[in-house]
């Protein structure tokens, strides 16, 4: 039996966590779990500058 793999890069599904909308375990990617994390840090950090720019020019 092969190893279930992920329908986006084609990674074999290591993680295994809890999902809240399934209220069920699941697996997932790590590499584009990594990716989302790392998108999700980059908005965050943008977000952060913006509003330090917006306390700077008032």
């Amino acid at each position: 039996m092969a190893a279930p793999t992920c329908s986006t890069c084609g990674s074999v599904l290591a993680g295994y966590e809890l999902s809240k909308e399934l209220n069920a375990f699941v697996y997932f990617c790590p590499s584009c779990r990594s990716a989302q994390e790392k998108a999700a840090w980059l908005k965050a950090k943008e977000e952060v500058a913006e509003v330090e720019v917006l306390k700077e020019a008032a």
